[in-house]
């Protein structure tokens, strides 16, 4: 077999786990899914390892700005992964430079607009935060993930819109009690594209800098060079993200453009009905002998946010799905147990419960005897504090989690290749 179609090494027992397609003609009953293989590097549509990482990064650098109190409040696990994408060896001083230095020395990118919608707007409250930055032959859309009281009241919503982007930015959110619209026409099965009216509500307020920087900007007849269009984001960032993508995917005429549009987000939320998720997968299948769209969803082990707003209130998720497990094996959308209605449930309260018990068995075998647990605990950063006092479910949403991980990855295959691989396709 050639080094370009094989996978990395996987832990034992994965294709059983997760009942992946083996590639191998052996296949389980029902299987889905499978493990990254660089084969698929020459399909269209494919999703270059080199952009997943790229992508998590410039969703995390919406974490900072160019203010004077950008990163104050922020968690160690917020400044651990920011150290690790720009710290290098000038660690503590490199990660507090403002955005748009950053973004030029290490992503040799310009910042075209730093967006901040926050405050009382057109009757409704809102705070999104995000950056778009470009050079000649890529164009980068983040959105911050939630610092807020207010973002965690997104997060929680359970109602839903009609997807009508262009008639809700006139007037700026999606209207009022616009939960009940349509509802009629969706019970008798004819009803609008629907999506999480809190996400779809933050991304409105953002749509003239989508117009302004992006959409004029890739429609220049005058700019010839083909670009890649990241749109990207983490947690609540990535749910804006996910509907910023749908928006561009649905308005331009891709099959005549050059330019290839890619999403990557990490910890997405679901964000869709059914109804938006058909007109999405079937717009990507339509783009896909033109390898013009990807949308890749990455998800950690058992982060929580995922699991919001739960399914068994009708919300889905877009694919791809990009699955790390626990050990680091990337996975390309397997079906995952327990994400579905009321057993999704069991699985997120399951999931705490054990990492309670895990916590109070580790208490109980290192108690401190003579002072050396606590002199090893006071030489501990903060981030290795912060991991050990995270429940699981929400550890496992730590940004750091995803990037190290996808590095990982590319690494073991540039080992195994025996060289550095240009493209790693999952």
């Amino acid at each position: 077999m050639s080094s370009t179609s094989r996978a990395p090494p996987v832990e034992a027992g994965v294709f059983e786990k997760f009942h992946l397609k083996s590639g191998n003609g052996a296949q389980l009953v029902n299987a889905q899914g499978r493990v990254y293989s660089t084969k698929y590097s020459l399909e269209p549509s494919g999703i270059q390892a080199d952009d997943v990482i790229y992508g998590i990064k410039m969703a995390h650098m919406s974490c900072t700005d160019d203010s004077e109190g950008r990163l104050s409040g922020s968690g160690a696990n917020t400044l651990e992964a920011l150290r690790h994408i720009v710290g290098g060896e000038k660690g503590e001083e490199e990660i507090r430079k403002p955005l748009s230095t950053l973004l030029k020395d290490h992503f040799d990118l310009t910042m075209d607009c730093w967006i901040d919608e926050s405050g009382l707007k057109k009757g409704r409250a809102v705070d999104t935060q995000g950056f778009i930055a470009s050079n000649d032959d890529t164009i980068v859309l983040s959105y911050r993930f939630s610092t807020s009281l207010l973002d965690w009241v997104t997060n929680l919503s359970m109602t839903t819109s009609e997807w009508e982007p262009n008639q809700d930015a006139l007037i700026g959110h999606a209207g009022f009690c616009s939960c009940f619209d349509g509802w009629v026409y969706k019970a008798l099965g004819k009803g609008k594209p629907r999506v999480h009216t809190g996400f779809y509500n933050n991304f409105i307020y953002t749509i003239p800098h989508i117009q302004r920087h992006i959409i004029d900007k890739i429609k220049d007849p005058n700019d010839l060079n083909k670009k890649k269009i990241y749109i990207c984001g983490c947690s609540l960032g990535a749910a804006i993200a996910t509907m910023a993508f749908c928006y561009l995917l649905l308005e331009l005429p891709w099959e005549t453009l050059p330019h290839k549009l890619i999403s990557v987000t990490a910890g997405c939320p679901r964000v869709c009905d059914r109804v938006m998720h058909k007109t999405i997968m079937d717009r990507l299948e339509e783009l896909r002998p033109y390898d013009r769209a990807v949308l890749c969803r990455c998800v950690y082990n058992e982060d929580l946010v995922p699991h919001i707003p739960f399914n068994v209130a009708g919300f889905i998720h877009l694919d791809k799905l990009v699955y790390i497990t626990k050990e680091g094996d990337v996975l390309v959308n397997p079906k995952l147990r327990g994400t579905k209605n009321f057993s999704e449930l069991k699985r997120v309260f399951t999931s705490f419960w054990q990492e309670k018990k895990r916590k109070k068995a580790e208490a109980t075998t290192t108690k401190t005897t003579n002072g050396a647990e606590s002199e090893s605990q006071e030489a501990k950063t903060p981030f290795q504090k912060e991991v050990e006092s995270t429940p699981g479910p929400i550890k496992d949403h730590m940004p750091y989690w995803y990037l190290t991980f996808m590095e990982r990855l590319k690494e073991r295959e540039e080992a195994q290749v025996g060289e550095p691989s240009q493209r790693v396709i999952l």
